[in-house]
């Protein structure tokens, strides 16, 4: 059975995709400073904060891909 192996390029794109999401997250939670609007301070808060989360599983899974295998498979 073949292997897949992803290109260069779109590991290039993967890699920039979840740099981009953890950039925005940090960037959502900053602006959030201002106390007069609850709602959409929360509503930045948890867009920021799971966009963080997406960008560190997609850069995890990029850099270890083998962690990501289901048990029974081959490696």
């Amino acid at each position: 059975m073949q292997h897949f192996k992803p290109s260069i390029f779109m590991r290039v794109i993967k890699g920039f995709i979840s740099s981009a999401l953890l950039t925005m997250g940090l960037m959502f939670i900053v602006i959030t400073v201002d106390d007069k609007q609850f709602l959409q301070n929360v509503l930045l808060r948890v867009i920021g904060v799971s966009s963080i989360f997406i960008g560190i599983h997609l850069l995890h899974r990029q850099f270890h891909p083998h962690s990501y295998n289901k048990p029974g498979t081959p490696k």
